[in-house]
């Protein structure tokens, strides 16, 4: 005994999703031929001869920052000992 489908239900609403998408494939099946481009005109040739006697180009900047050095304060000695206890807060 079949079922009667039901649009609401899983079944129906998937064999309606189908049809529906059977027919718009068909549809566009047709339709894609695409679109037809002209050829475009030749322009003709073209003889250029250059006349400059020098190209002048812009500086290239700097971007990069310059980068100031440091003093580190060396010592010959450790401030802490071996055992020294530090309290240290996270």
């Amino acid at each position: 005994m079949e079922r009667k489908t039901d649009d609401l239900s899983f079944e129906g609403a998937w064999d309606n999703q189908y049809e529906n998408e059977k027919k718009t494939s068909e549809k566009s099946l047709k339709k894609s031929e695409g679109p037809i481009h002209e050829k475009p005109a030749f322009r003709g040739q073209r003889d250029i001869v250059e006349k400059r006697s020098q190209i002048v180009m812009s500086a290239k900047k700097n971007t990069t920052p310059k980068i100031e050095k440091k003093n580190a304060n060396v010592v010959e000695r450790l401030s802490s000992k071996d055992g020294d206890d530090f309290d240290v807060e996270w």
